[in-house]
């Protein structure tokens, strides 16, 4: 039993480990990209006949569009993982979300004050 609990912990930390490094990377990858892309920007204006800046900043924009778009298929499929989970469960899934409505307005009315 001890043994087991052992391994379980040290996986749960590999696993966090590898998650927070992959996350750390990705929004390296989104800011560098959106640097390069105000860079460009600033070059174009500078120069508006480059055509090959035009190239370069259509290509930016475009992988800066596929991490978007990696990022909303996550968020998806996590909603639609939550949903599947409780739908045999109306009742969890409405005081989920209660709980969650009532946690915003607490955070709202603890800014306005």
């Amino acid at each position: 039993q001890n043994t087991w609990d052992t391994m379980k912990a040290y996986t749960r930390g590999i696993i966090i480990d590898y998650t927070r490094k992959r996350n750390i990377e990705k929004k390296k990858k989104s800011k560098l990209l959106e640097e390069e892309y105000k860079r460009h920007e600033e070059e174009l204006q500078k120069s508006p006949q480059k055509k090959e800046v035009k190239i370069k900043m259509e290509m930016i924009k475009h992988k800066m569009g596929l991490l978007e778009k990696e990022e909303l298929a996550f968020k998806i499929k996590n909603a639609k993982q939550n949903y599947f989970e409780d739908a045999n469960k109306p009742g969890r899934w409405l005081s989920y979300k209660l709980r969650k409505e009532r946690q915003s307005k607490r955070i709202n009315c603890l800014i306005n004050q």
